[in-house]
């Protein structure tokens, strides 16, 4: 009698179905923009694809770039290669093209796979990809929905494009403030070598060894980023 009085009072307290709708909807819109975050490769289209197909819905979705299919989710896989297609002929007309089962051949009976709504991923005013939502037949709603999940994954991708121009942008200033600092601290590391050449010729050869040591560091070729040991010593 408790168990049944709980799952009474959890359906109460849960909302409405479409409280419930809600609330799926942006988990699974949760659980995509992480990997949309870091923009679009073919890592973040196979770690958010699953959960956009889950958004709309469909029997499948794929993701591409401007140059081919980045992942593809769902039945009729064997559709895959044709994705590539679809986006070309969706980058020709600049906006959401629908392709009925003329454009995608099948001998399966059986496939789920017989049209497709193909929508532009966006990022500044600049085509970055296409996403692709296959059924067996179009709808009004579908091409709705799809026009709306590819609006909000191009938002995320502008956001990643963001990060990246502000991590770019840290880094000229680094590389800026660096070109600055090093002649001033060579012309004053050697300066102070020079005053011991008479007075402590021994200091003076020992400083001249550690400042090669840390112009070789300085220069070395493995990137911008050291371990703590290195830079400690």
């Amino acid at each position: 009698m408790h168990d049944v009085l709980m799952r009474a009072w959890r359906r109460t307290h849960l909302g409405t179905e479409a409280d419930r709708a809600t609330f799926r909807t942006l988990h699974q819109a949760s659980l995509a923009a992480p990997a949309l975050r870091q923009g679009l490769t073919a890592e973040s289209a196979e770690r958010s694809i699953k959960h956009l197909r889950s958004l709309l819905g469909t029997p499948a979705l794929a993701l591409t770039d401007t140059a081919g299919a980045l992942a593809w989710d769902g039945m009729g896989a064997h559709h895959r290669d044709q994705a590539a297609a679809l986006m070309t002929a969706t980058l020709d007309r600049g906006a959401t093209r629908v392709f009925d089962r003329g454009d995608l051949p099948c001998d399966e009976g059986s496939c789920p796979v017989r049209t497709a709504i193909a929508v532009p991923l966006v990022v500044e005013e600049r085509i970055v990809g296409t996403l692709q939502a296959f059924s067996p037949y179009s709808t009004a709603g579908l091409a709705r929905a799809a026009d709306e999940v590819a609006q909000w994954v191009s938002g995320q991708l502008e956001l990643a494009e963001l990060d990246a121009s502000r991590t770019r942008a840290i880094e000229a200033e680094v590389r800026a403030l660096r070109a600055q600092i090093s002649p001033h601290f060579i012309y004053n590391s050697l300066g102070a070598i020079a005053s011991f050449v008479r007075t402590d010729p021994d200091r003076a050869r020992d400083l001249l060894l550690e400042f090669a040591d840390f112009i070789r560091y300085s220069f070395r070729s493995h990137g911008d980023f050291t371990t703590l040991a290195e830079e400690l010593r």
